[in-house]
């Protein structure tokens, strides 16, 4: 049983890659380097891990790390409570409402309000052969499995713009944005893989699902963190990247269709 919590206002990272071996997570960071202008560091991660589960918020946030900041002490604050849902024979129904009912609650909305910026959410939850995610704004969620490879799918979200959680805050509207899902993972190997927004959009590396998963493919979770570090560093990225990546074997079949049993 594991918990971390990090903000860039913590540490920056800035022009220092940092590789963080968390059980069967690796965590990469990268705060952007300074010669190209880069200042200060705003993204954020909390991380549960249970016997058979890990659960995982990833946050970029903007104009100050206050958001992430605040986000991040909710659910450490809720932990008890949280590990119980996870825990749960019936998790994949409970684990949704508690994230739901957290970021609902008036006190939270009332400290939204007080705070300064706002910050992307990336929730992810794993337990046995079943992952479920919500996301809020332009993190992403990607699953690598070979079958999945062979028909082209990689994202399980799609990015989201003038989403965030803060003082400008989707769940303020009066129906909440945000978009959400559950998948079985495969039989084999399954490699998760959640990152901001920082390792999209850096200037000349043009990285996808297919290049991820060609990388991945040919390396273990620790040796692929450290290749996306270095490629950001070498490419003079600004913009501060973290990114969390794991695997999972799964032993039985995942669903076929009925022409292929």
């Amino acid at each position: 049983m594991q918990t971390f919590s990090w903000t860039g206002d913590q540490h920056t990272f800035l022009d220092e890659p940092d590789v963080k071996q968390i059980e069967s997570l690796v965590l990469g960071r990268l705060g952007g380097m300074t010669q190209a202008g880069q200042t200060k560091n705003e993204d954020g991660v909390v991380l549960f891990i249970g016997e058979n589960w890990e659960f995982i918020l990833l946050m970029d946030a903007h104009h100050s790390a206050d958001s992430a900041r605040l986000v991040a002490e909710t659910f450490l604050q809720a932990e008890p409570e949280l590990r119980k849902a996870c825990d749960a024979a019936s998790a994949f129904g409970q684990v949704p409402a508690f994230v739901t009912d957290q970021l609902s609650r008036p006190s939270f909305l009332e400290a939204c309000r007080n705070v300064n910026g706002e910050t992307a959410c990336l929730f992810v939850f794993r337990k046995d052969a079943y992952v479920w995610w919500l996301s809020i704004g332009d993190c992403l969620f990607y699953l690598f499995h070979s079958e999945l490879a062979d028909m082209g799918e990689f994202e399980q979200n799609t990015r989201h713009f003038y989403e965030w959680i803060g003082q400008q805050n989707a769940w303020s509207l009066h129906v909440p944005s945000y978009t959400t899902g559950t998948r079985q993972l495969r039989k084999g190997k399954n490699q998760l893989f959640m990152t901001t927004d920082g390792l999209l959009e850096c200037p000349g590396l043009n990285m996808d699902g297919q290049k991820l998963y060609d990388l991945l493919s040919r390396m273990n979770d620790d040796s692929f963190v450290q290749r996306l570090l270095s490629d950001l560093e070498s490419h003079s990225v600004r913009d501060s990247s973290t990114f969390v990546c794991w695997t999972v074997d799964i032993a039985e079949e995942g669903l076929m269709p009925s022409d292929k049993l």
